[in-house]
């Protein structure tokens, strides 16, 4: 018995050999499992590559929907591919399509991401107001020895907060490290162009007319800003209207441009230029009628709209109804909008109807039935920012003021849309003559941007008018004309300071300047200023002439205050 327990009993030996064996195959299949993990991942990333390489070609292609299809496989096999991620972004941008903040976003919190993702972000985040990301963005990139592009950036983004000084600096900073970069050199004559200081305003020509001598892809948009220009010598619009003939391909923008040179040159040929017009550009797609129809407006030439264009024709597109309804308001057809507006062809958004029905009700003097449509109007476009800023518009342009004031308001309450709305408020105030509601709304704007000196000025300009804070303020304005000393809107301000603290000889030196001042050239508030500091001065002879050259329409009553009641200043 027990010689054969002890045969039975395993030896020690081969129960370890077991146990081994055991642990080998386990190991062994770990590494297998491993391996097969590693190696599906290598397989699904090529894949992940594969499709979103092609995408890329699609894209460079155009083949917008193609390389989509591609891009969103690529992202189903693995979400955070930060090449397929980059692909859809840039995808998504180009076909304006609302995902692509999304897609920037994740592309941006890659480890991979580049300076180049965030200035690409950046300038879809400027292009569609997204302001408050686009400065988080561009904050960082700016405070890390910026280059060419994030500069261009920086001073659009500066543009379109409102901040122009900033908006300049950035654009000659980066025209400098780039001097043969066109295209910062051409924003930064916008820019210029922009200013109401006629060194500035010079400079931007100079700049544009040595594009516009280049056969390069800024010859045509530098030829077309200088058509655009105010005060043109005979001479430069000659020469523009060469420049525009000799530009292709053609099209419809060039030639009204040449147009309106025409009537600069030849004003009792108006009648041949509008019929050329046309003649010329009858039969073209719509996109190039609704240019016309909106020209011909402009010019006051409501009734060539009108029979220039079939009413069928205008119920195709909604912008051309919207300039056929523009031209009947020219002519105070006001019976015939509301017959236009009640036919069931119209498939205008109902906020543009319902402001439409309230300019007709409010040119009729029926008052109550106009502030009823007016609140309509506001009721419709709701929580839509394109909507109110529709309304806040039309009512500004139909002289509604308090409806006007109280759209922007509304406006207001939508934060990348706010600048725009106190920039209304302050027009419309302005317009108004009401100086203390302009003052308001040029204060809101001045703290969204605290370093903006133009803001800045406004401010203390707006004040030493209402004749508030006057100590403070002529500090602000004489601390601005010293860090500016070319810039005569802040030397005006600083003067407006003396004048409120009885100096006039003060107020008028601050006009002393190497180059004298064209005063034509200048606001008619500031040549208020001017000939108030000339007559506290005794020099009314010289005032008498600066004031018959100023219309009292143009100013405020605190404004027509400086300079009295004189009978030579224009009405």
């Amino acid at each position: 018995m027990k010689a054969n327990s002890a045969r039975e009993r395993p030896k020690p030996h081969s129960s370890r050999k077991g146990a081994r064996r055991w642990i080998i195959v386990v190991l062994a299949l770990v590494v297998l499992a491993v391996g097969s993990a590693v190696a599906y991942q290598f397989i699904k990333a090529r894949r992940v590559e594969r499709f979103a390489s092609a995408g890329d070609s699609l894209l460079q292609a155009e083949k917008l929907n193609e390389a989509a299809v591609q891009y969103r496989v690529a992202l189903q096999l693995d979400p955070k591919n930060y090449h397929a991620l980059l692909g859809a972004a840039h995808l998504a941008s180009k076909a304006d399509r609302p995902e692509a903040i999304e897609l920037w976003q994740k592309v941006v919190q890659q480890s991979k991401s580049t300076i180049q993702d965030r200035q690409d972000y950046a300038e879809l985040l400027i292009k569609t107001d997204q302001l408050e990301l686009a400065q988080k963005i561009l904050d960082p990139l700016l405070k890390n020895n910026p280059d060419t592009k994030t500069l261009r950036l920086a001073s659009r983004y500066a543009t379109k907060v409102g901040e122009t000084a900033k908006a300049v600096e950035f654009a000659r900073i980066a025209s400098k490290r780039a001097p043969d970069d066109d295209a910062i050199r051409f924003q930064l004559a916008q820019l210029l162009a922009q200013s109401t200081d006629s060194s500035e305003q010079a400079e931007a020509r100079k700049i544009l007319w040595d594009l516009a001598g280049k056969s390069n892809a800024f010859r045509q948009v530098a030829v077309e800003a200088l058509a655009s220009a105010p005060q043109l010598h005979a001479d430069e619009q000659n020469r523009l209207m060469q420049e525009l003939a000799a530009l292709t391909p053609k099209n419809i923008q060039d030639d009204l441009l040449a147009a309106d040179l025409r009537l600069q040159l030849h004003p009792d040929d108006d009648a041949q230029v509008y019929h050329d017009a046309i003649e010329h550009w009858r039969d073209a797609p719509t996109a190039d009628l609704i240019q016309l129809a909106r020209w011909l407006n402009v010019h006051q030439q409501a009734e060539l709209v009108l029979s220039s264009f079939p009413i069928e024709r205008s119920f195709e597109d909604n912008q051309l109804l919207l300039a056929r309804l523009d031209a009947m308001a020219i002519l105070q057809r006001w019976n015939d909008i509301d017959e236009i507006l009640g036919r069931t062809e119209v498939t205008l958004d109902p906020s543009v109807i319902e402001s439409f029905y309230a300019r007709t009700a409010q040119e009729r003097n029926a008052t109550l039935d106009a502030e009823m449509h007016w609140n309509h109007a506001l009721s419709l476009a709701g929580t839509d920012p394109f909507k109110v800023r529709f309304v806040a518009n039309f009512a500004e342009q139909s002289r509604a003021t308090a409806v006007a004031i109280k759209a922007y308001e509304q406006l207001a309450r939508f934060p990348d849309h706010a600048e725009t709305a106190y920039r209304g408020i302050e027009r419309v105030s302005q317009r108004s003559g009401d100086t203390s509601a302009q003052r308001a709304a040029m204060a809101k704007i001045s703290a969204r941007t605290p370093e903006d000196p133009n803001a800045a000025d406004q401010v203390a300009y707006l004040n030493l008018l209402l004749g508030e804070d006057v100590d403070k303020n002529l500090a602000t304005a004489k601390k601005l004309a010293e860090q500016y000393p070319n810039r005569l809107a802040y030397r005006v301000t600083a003067a407006l300071g003396y004048l409120r603290q009885q100096n006039a000889a003060a107020a008028l030196a601050q006009f002393n300047a190497p180059v004298p001042i064209d005063w034509k050239q200048t606001l008619p508030a500031w040549r208020a200023v001017y000939a108030a500091a000339l007559l506290g001065s005794d020099r009314n002879d010289e005032a008498q002439k600066i004031i018959a050259t100023i219309k009292r329409d143009r100013l405020n009553p605190e404004e027509r205050a400086l300079i009295g009641d004189s009978a030579e200043t224009k009405r």
